[in-house]
């Protein structure tokens, strides 16, 4: 899942989309936000950070291995590789799975 630190002067969707960018080649259109999370709530960490997920759709670009991601690929929810859980926790995975089925509203800590 791309993703990073976002940069000053950028908003949530602009720094996601640089990110893609950076991380996959491809570039994106941001579809709608999913979630806000507050990295307290779900793994204590030695700085608070304020994490939002968007949906993205794939507009074009080619993928190239790089030193962040060595494959692009999907997966199904129940057929997850092992999560980096300080980046992302079980937990929120499942909240995003139900905000893109519409079992639940936009999720904000």
């Amino acid at each position: 899942m791309p993703g990073g630190f976002g940069e000053v002067g950028y908003s949530p969707t602009e720094n996601i989309l640089k990110e893609i960018e950076e991380e996959t080649g491809c570039t994106a259109k941001a579809e709608r936000l999913f979630a806000v999370f507050d990295t307290n709530r779900f793994q204590l960490q030695s700085k608070q950070y304020a994490k939002f997920v968007f949906e993205c759709k794939l507009l074009d670009g080619q993928f190239q291995e790089n030193q962040e991601i060595a494959e692009l690929q999907f997966f199904a929810i129940n057929q997850l590789p092992v999560l980096s859980e300080k980046r992302i926790t079980k937990e929120q995975m499942e909240i995003l799975w139900q905000v893109y089925k519409g079992q639940r509203d936009q999720y904000v800590d």
